[in-house]
């Protein structure tokens, strides 16, 4: 039987996104190291056609601005960036945040908030909130701001409206999560029925990642854990999770407490692929999919 090429594209991605994440996490190397490197290859996510770069600083905090060729205006997505809160940047990420800036017809603000272990909670939702108060500031509406991120940033993704909440400050119009980590107590069933399956990400490495951004931080704190925070009068919600990984519950989970808060919510669950696939979405065709239906929900909030 001949194998299907979408399926040999599956499993070559796997390998190579799996070994490549892996030496990234390697605990041996130092940090500061990997970080370096992993801005030196940045290059090869290169960003998607049409987009236009500008580049600026909020607070001392680094920002990628891309504008599409075609866009609403008034429309913005602002992206967090994944990496276990100790790595990568915007610079690693330019290729899927200025894709979903063209799915989403808008422009995106894609930011370096501070990583552990020199900056532990809440550097990374202090600057996430610098970043969401600059775009008040330059005159976006908060029901026009889409909120986005992966893996470490899904969770900044969700931590940030609890603090605009807590604050008094207006939320976003739209939450996106691709593989979110929202919950630090590791408690979801897939963290042990994927541990054999995920090429990516396992239980000793999350471990280490907590200890570098939280410390002796209590791992249910809301802006750490937005799985246990009180939810109602979020904004509609889209997540996408993959089946082999172990944090696939994270968003099950979440999307259960989500609805079970009054909050509209979408999940999509991508059987046989892998942590944040849509990175992949230059040869994945899965990846294009899953971002087309991205697209659509936004589209469907905003009405065009």
């Amino acid at each position: 039987m001949i194998e299907d090429t979408q399926d040999i594209r599956t499993r070559v991605t796997k390998r190579l996104i799996g070994g490549g994440t892996r030496l990234a996490f390697n605990e041996a190397l130092p940090h500061v190291l990997v970080r370096r490197v992993l801005d030196l290859i940045a290059p090869l996510a290169r960003p998607a056609d049409g987009c236009e770069l500008q580049q600026g600083v909020i607070d001392a905090i680094p920002y990628d601005f891309w504008t599409p060729r075609e866009f609403v205006p008034g429309r913005v997505l602002l992206y967090s960036h994944g990496g276990g809160y100790t790595l990568f940047s915007r610079r690693t990420h330019q290729g899927l945040a200025s894709r979903l800036a063209v799915e989403f017809a808008a422009q995106a603000l894609v930011y370096d908030y501070r990583l552990a272990p020199e900056h532990k909670f809440p550097a990374a939702i202090d600057d996430a909130l610098a970043a969401y108060g600059h775009l008040l500031k330059v005159g976006y509406l908060p029901q026009n701001i889409i909120l986005a991120g992966d893996s470490a940033g899904g969770g900044i993704t969700f931590a940030l409206p609890l603090a605009l909440r807590d604050l008094g400050l207006p939320l976003p119009g739209l939450l996106i999560g691709l593989s979110p980590w929202v919950d630090m107590t590791s408690s979801g069933l897939s963290m042990k029925e994927n541990a054999d399956k995920d090429v990516m990400l396992n239980a000793h490495g999350i471990d280490d990642f907590k200890l570098k951004y939280l410390g002796d931080c209590d791992l249910k704190h809301p802006y750490v854990s937005p799985l246990f925070a009180n939810l109602a009068g979020l904004p509609p919600v889209m997540l996408q999770a993959a089946g082999d990984e172990i944090l696939r519950d994270d968003s099950v989970r979440l999307a259960a407490a989500l609805r079970a808060a009054g909050v509209q919510v979408e999940l999509d669950v991508w059987p046989g692929l892998f942590h944040v696939f849509e990175f992949a979405w230059r040869w994945l065709p899965q990846a294009n999919e899953a971002i087309g239906k991205l697209g659509e929900f936004v589209r469907r909030h905003y009405k065009k």
